[in-house]
């Protein structure tokens, strides 16, 4: 899905390049290209853009102006500054007021390509966040709940089911695989996960749990999964259940390595890698 781009600058050269250069790499749709700072607000609340590259000074309305009547009025897209200004004041009340980001003339086209990538990133981001904020607080469907049988055998293989913790790194599992089936997000950072899981807590059931001490419960879970499989492993190679999910869910090599500690009682601890793990559930599930 393309994000759909306003330009506001008086200059039309200016608007010409930044529309080219955002053509030209892919980086989104100007679907409307605005003089000056009159109805502005107006016009961006009609068209709600993802993205609007506005300058600071304009005829008419100032940028920062339309930026706080925006906001007023509800808008929640991003605002990109483009700018000769270099009084630190007003660039901190820029920032203040809502801008992301600046983009200084003259324009440069690494410089343009590079704040519009980033403000990318940030807009799937908070569409990703979205989708598990929604997941969290919906009742469970059929295929939730079908998933969530699904985890529970899982789980229950993995010798963790009666574990503590079990319940968040469900909710994980389930944000995650919420955010695979939409196609809003081809990668994720767990800890922004985890920080969702958190607050939808604290919405939720008014719990406030702090981020380590969750980090910390998700971990140990997983290396609590991780020497289970070594004992299974340690007692017959070829289990089912060793076969099933030893490579999937952790490195092999790891694995073998403790295994043989096993029979020199040095009771060495092996790696683990928690996001691993749960790709390889989240694998398994879907």
């Amino acid at each position: 899905m393309k994000n759909k781009i306003i330009i506001i600058d008086d200059d039309i050269s200016i608007r010409m390049m930044l529309r080219f250069i955002i053509e030209k790499n892919s980086l989104g749709e100007v679907i409307e290209e605005l003089s000056s700072g009159d109805n502005a607000s107006e016009l961006i609340k009609i068209y709600n853009p993802d993205i609007v590259l506005i300058d600071f000074l304009l005829p008419e309305k100032d940028g920062v102006k339309i930026i706080k009547e925006c906001v007023k009025n509800g808008y929640r897209g991003k605002f990109i500054m483009i700018s000769q200004v270099k009084d630190s004041d007003m660039i901190g009340e820029a920032y203040k007021q809502g801008v992301l980001f600046f983009i200084h003339k003259p324009i440069n086209e690494i410089e343009v390509k590079t704040v519009l990538e980033n403000i990318i990133k940030t807009i799937d981001m908070d569409r990703s966040m979205e989708i598990i904020r929604t997941t969290l607080i919906n009742t469970t469907s059929p295929k939730e709940k079908e998933s969530k049988d699904d985890l529970k055998k899982i789980f229950s293989d993995l010798g963790i089911i009666s574990e503590f913790g079990i319940n968040d790194l469900k909710k994980v599992i389930l944000s995650i695989m919420i955010l695979k089936e939409k196609n809003h997000s081809k990668s994720y950072q767990l800890k922004d996960i985890f920080q969702e899981v958190i607050k939808n807590y604290k919405i939720n059931d008014g719990v406030d749990i702090n981020f380590k001490s969750f980090e910390q419960r998700i971990r140990r879970l997983v290396y609590k999964a991780f020497e289970n499989m070594c004992h299974v492993g340690a007692a017959d190679f070829y289990n089912p259940v060793f076969s099933k999910y030893s490579n999937i869910l952790f490195d092999i090599g790891e694995i073998r390595k403790v295994i043989n500690n096993f029979d020199e009682n040095e009771g060495k601890k092996g790696k683990i890698n928690v996001k691993k793990f749960i790709e390889g559930i989240v694998l398994k599930v879907l």
